[in-house]
């Protein structure tokens, strides 16, 4: 049964051309390059300060902090090297009244969670050295070092008062010290960064760690001296250390506010229903076209537009599709992995609580487009991100002076990358798209099991042999020779 006609005035918004395509990784490419000279620029391009990806052989205990959505998760991680680790974990829920409220309050609350969960493990931190914490803190950070980073905006629901601005870092270990407990935060890392420090430690270094989940952001290994804004006396610090000492840095990209000035994604009325009643209007533009927070959105919002002209369950909705995120990505993708029609009319009914004498021969069809293209679009533009970092590092291309061509390893996690159907293949079919068959194949992605617990651990690792031998503090990773220095 073909689509009613105003379901195809809305298809170039989605089915993106590889004209389209190729025009955004410029664009992409240009805002990065723009974030590594200045400091201020919507795609940060933020220093992380790690200076190395593990080799696998790394050992320790480390506590692992992560707060990114709706729960705060504290984990004990058991680094035994051989690519092998132990953790303990439990989930805390952080409320609307935390998320909105003043910070002090925020992070009193994580710091109870963290004494909390020692206890509960028995774990002992009576000795005389704290235990080193690694935080994963998921929102835009402007990092001044491995333990230091100034909170630019809250992004995914959260408003805490009196934060932006302000250390992080500070705002934890003073709400662990006004309660004596014995934990340092020692080191700050957004999830990408995590995310690729754990792919390394399992699976061999990584070039690019890449969430796509509640939120999407990114992290990469370049070259120390592109990172311009660092200013020349910072980046001559960071490469006499050694031989190749600090000639190579991990960067937090912060990408999910690319073209927040609209001038090249695909903004479509649905989209910009979206973005005018978020909490954030006109910023995270790439983050609200991707993520798993948005996509269930703009579906809702394609939906509610055909119910109105009538060309959708006659025209009547629901108490659910009426409601401003009334339903989030899980039923976007439930209808892509669906078989058949009669499914996808079963998913309508019971979780979009649409009576079923309203749905008419064709409605789970119309449904089944209006996913399919919000999913197809979401994963075009995940590669065309990872597509712009292969290039911009010159990765897209193999080696020419003689080198074995390993390859480019990319480590993802995140909800929308674990759970939506097909999303691993049509990043794939993309990237082959933009980098030709030769430059698309040789790239490999693969889930990064727990970025943010193992990632924030081994960045932890790092900060802790950096403090206590300062020498060390330019520890790196070189391309071919593996592990912290």
């Amino acid at each position: 049964m073909p689509l009613p006609p105003i379901c195809t005035t809305f298809e170039p918004y989605f089915l993106l051309s590889n004209d389209k395509l190729n025009d955004i990784v410029d664009h992409f490419i240009k805002e990065m390059e723009g974030g590594l000279l200045d400091y201020g620029k919507d795609v940060a391009m933020v220093p992380s300060y790690v200076t190395g990806v593990p080799d696998g052989t790394e050992e320790g205990t480390f506590l692992a902090l992560d707060l990114g959505g709706t729960n705060l998760r504290v984990c004990e991680v058991r680094l035994f090297g051989q690519h092998k680790f132990e953790m303990k974990q439990q989930k805390y829920k952080v409320s609307d009244e935390l998320k909105q409220g003043e910070a002090r309050v925020l992070f009193d609350y994580i710091a109870d969670s963290v004494d909390a969960f020692l206890t509960e493990i028995g774990s002992d931190i009576s000795s005389n050295e704290p235990m080193h914490l690694g935080f994963t803190f998921s929102f835009p950070v402007e990092q001044t070092a491995i333990d230091a980073g100034k909170l630019l905006t809250w992004t995914k629901g959260f408003a805490a008062k009196n934060a932006v601005g302000n250390d992080v870092v500070k705002l934890l270990q003073d709400a662990f010290d006004r309660k004596h407990i014995h934990v340092r935060c020692s080191a700050i890392v957004n999830d990408t960064v995590g995310t690729l420090l754990s792919r390394s430690y399992q699976s061999g270094p990584a070039l690019i760690g890449a969430i796509f989940g509640t939120g999407t952001n990114g992290a990469f290994i370049d070259k120390t001296r592109t990172i311009k804004k660092l200013g020349e006396d910072k980046i001559k610090e960071a490469e006499a250390g050694g031989q190749h000492a600090g000639e190579y840095m991990v960067v937090n990209t912060e990408w999910g506010a690319f073209d927040n000035e609209r001038n090249c994604l695909p903004i479509s009325i649905f989209d910009n229903k979206l973005d005018r009643e978020s909490i954030n209007p006109r910023k995270q533009a790439f983050e609200k076209q991707v993520s798993g927070m948005y996509l269930g959105e703009i579906t809702r919002n394609i939906l509610l537009h055909l119910i109105d002209a009538s060309v959708l369950f006659k025209g009547y909705s629901s108490k659910i599709i009426n409601t401003h995120y009334g339903y989030d990505t899980a039923f976007v993708s439930g209808v892509e992995a669906a078989k058949s029609p009669e499914e996808v009319k079963d998913l309508i009914i019971k979780q979009l609580g649409v009576d079923s004498k309203h749905i008419a021969e064709g409605d789970a069809e119309i449904v089944q487009w209006a996913c399919r293209v919000v999913s197809e679009r979401a994963c075009k533009l995940a590669a065309c991100a990872i597509a712009a970092v292969v290039k911009h590092t010159g990765n897209d291309k193999i080696p020419s002076n003689g080198e074995e061509d390993k390859g480019v390893d990319v480590g993802i996690d995140g909800s929308v990358a674990e759970f939506l159907p097909r999303f691993a293949e049509r990043v794939s079919e993309t990237l082959v798209e933009l980098l030709g068959e030769e430059g698309g194949k040789r790239i490999r992605t693969g889930l990064a099991k727990d970025g943010s617990g193992v990632g924030a651990a081994l960045t932890a690792l790092q900060a802790k042999k950096a403090m206590d031998k300062r020498t060390e503090s330019n520890s790196q990773f070189v391309p071919g020779k593996k592990g912290f220095n």
